[in-house]
């Protein structure tokens, strides 16, 4: 159960409420995570896919710090590469599901969900989250072939 006090949800249940989570999400160094994860991953033999994170432009909550942090977490995943078994791997979920946001005035502009019509309507209303096409634009993408056992 959650109460609404203060500006904070705090859940009677844990304790934890929003700013102490939103102070551990800034205090992570997201790539040093990643890589963590992707060295235990590989250490134990398993094959890595990494997969970029989708815009959030036009959700409340995606400030321009936020989409920053995106951006950067996508150039990092899409940095990767390795070749030795289990091999690395990353698809690009930002590029298959975004457009350019016409009424953006960044520069660059920024991506947004594609809401065309169905199968490429990609936001489910409220600019983060992603509609069944979306989440099927995205699983198509993968080679299934590639997810199997390194050669």
């Amino acid at each position: 159960m959650s109460v609404l006090g203060d500006g904070l949800i705090n859940s009677r249940t844990t304790g934890y409420n929003t700013s102490r989570f939103n102070q551990w999400l800034s205090d992570v160094d997201i790539d040093n995570a990643l890589g963590l994860l992707r060295d235990q991953l590989k250490g134990w033999g398993t094959k890595v896919i990494f997969t970029t994170l989708t815009p959030c432009d036009g959700y409340s909550a995606c400030t321009t710090t936020v989409d920053q942090n995106r951006i950067d977490t996508n150039t990092w995943i899409t940095d990767q590469f390795d070749l030795t078994s289990p091999t690395l791997s990353s698809t690009d979920a930002e590029a298959i599901v975004s457009v350019t946001d016409p009424t953006s005035t960044a520069d660059p502009q920024a991506l947004k969900l594609s809401d065309d019509a169905a199968p490429a309507d990609f936001d489910s209303g409220d600019h983060v989250n992603l509609t069944q096409d979306g989440y099927t634009t995205i699983s198509n993408a993968y080679d299934l072939a590639s997810l199997g056992p390194d050669a």
